[in-house]
């Protein structure tokens, strides 16, 4: 995709009519375009929707970690009207938990030079990846050096982390995240977050918390852009021979494999169903758990598993569409701290998704009330296994619950009706 330079004097701006304000807006985050894991592209999805509305789009993010990591982007550049400044941070591998931890510390700081240098008052958008990025808001509103900020929950942390084992619930890390989270709820003008379960998560800590939420709670839902998705499907697709899926069942997982994702569970499903000629599993992406999954279909001796790194983001459409079923999981215990965005990228495509987690997640709600699925408990591979049977043997089934998932994302999931919200709430800051 180009890369677009443009005077910042041409770029479109929004006025409110009856404030004589601008409707903008900062957007802070490590990963943005043209980074391919899920975080920057679906950051830039909702910038590049902001800008149609008319809104001013300005983003501070850190080097990419997955794309062009061998090729220098400028630091200041526009992307479809979108203004990027590109701040430093180091660049070790994502894969190492020191190395990523040394990544959004670098940048974190970098971020707050950044705002202490420009003086910017205007309204923020601030995301929890990486965790400590938020703090830096608030300490600037509390100097009166920063303006008012949203809080855009994609992880819950610490929970998240100690419910993988990473930290001890008690330890002194723990406890000094959870004062951190108090000081930036107390001082966000909105905390957002991205399911209803995750509602009720934040709504708690925040009252075990002792934190009186002076800014809103809202949820606003994840989405897809349909329209890049849905023009994908039909005629020849390019990725058909070069994945040698030609006449094939494929079980589709796209995105991160990272440690609270339930692999174990597919790969333990995709071994028992070894001996069905025309299932392929097509695992795209990266994360933690990748090389584990390879080294286990090698041992196995599983020729029906694909690896492979992600696509770039204008084949995604078309990667999707190779697949005939989508999976998504969480490990036990992940519910409402987290809400696997690549979900509804699945439904757009028209696939039946079928979920690895708990039924009370957001994903397993969805697919509850849409009838656009399965869900399998997390360790059940039999039971993975026999839901993948059954969609394999009963295509129309499985184009039917693929017809509601894409009716599903028309309706409610798109990216559109979430960008409108997400303008709403920032036309509110700015006036």
């Amino acid at each position: 995709m180009p890369v677009v330079t443009a005077p910042h004097d041409q770029i479109l701006r929004a006025i409110d009519r009856d404030t004589g304000r601008r409707t903008e807006i900062l957007l802070l985050c490590q990963l943005f375009y043209p980074e391919l894991v899920s975080t920057g592209q679906t950051l830039t999805e909702l910038a590049e929707e902001l800008v149609a509305f008319g809104v001013d789009v300005e983003v501070v993010c850190g080097p990419p970690t997955i794309v062009a990591a061998d090729r220098r982007l400028p630091r200041n550049m526009v992307h479809n009207g979108i203004r990027i400044h590109r701040v430093w941070g180091t660049r070790f591998p994502k894969l190492s938990l020191l190395g990523r931890v040394i990544n959004q510390l670098t940048f974190t700081f970098s971020v707050f030079v950044y705002l202490l240098l420009h003086h910017s008052k205007k309204p923020i958008l601030v995301l929890t990846n990486p965790p400590f990025l938020a703090v830096t808001c608030a300490l600037l509103k509390v100097l009166r050096l920063g303006g008012p900020y949203i809080f855009l929950i994609f992880d819950v942390y610490p929970d998240t982390a100690i419910r993988l084992g990473v930290l001890k619930e008690q330890g002194v890390v723990a406890r000094l995240w959870e004062r951190v989270n108090r000081f930036v709820f107390r001082h966000a003008s909105a905390i957002v977050v991205i399911g209803r379960c995750m509602y009720e998560v934040i709504r708690r800590k925040a009252a075990h918390l002792r934190c009186p939420l002076n800014g809103e709670l809202r949820a606003i839902h994840m989405w897809s852009d349909d329209r890049n998705i849905v023009s994908a499907k039909g005629g020849e697709n390019p990725l058909v021979d070069r994945f040698g899926t030609r006449d094939k069942f494929v079980v589709e997982y796209s995105g991160n494999m990272g440690r609270f994702h339930d692999m174990e569970t597919i790969m333990e499903a995709a071994e028992r169903l070894k001996d069905v000629d025309d299932i392929v599993f097509l695992f795209v992406g990266e994360g933690h758990k990748k090389a584990w999954m390879m080294h286990f279909a090698a041992e196995k001796g599983l020729r029906n598993c694909q690896f492979h790194t992600y696509v770039p983001r204008e084949e995604l459409g078309q990667l999707l569409a190779l697949g005939d079923l989508g999976l998504v999981s969480l490990v036990d215990g992940q519910e409402g701290l987290s809400v696997p965005s690549k979900s509804f990228g699945i439904m757009a495509a028209g696939l039946p998704i079928l979920a690895v987690m708990s039924p009370a997640s957001e994903i397993a709600r969805i697919i509850a009330e849409e009838e656009c699925g399965a869900v399998v408990r997390p360790g059940d591979s039999q039971a993975l296994a026999d839901s993948i049977l059954s969609f394999h043997r009963n295509r129309a089934i499985c184009e039917l619950a693929g017809e509601r998932s894409a009716r599903a994302i028309r309706a409610r999931y798109n990216l559109h009706d979430a960008a409108r919200e997400y303008q709403r709430l920032i036309e509110e800051l700015c006036s």
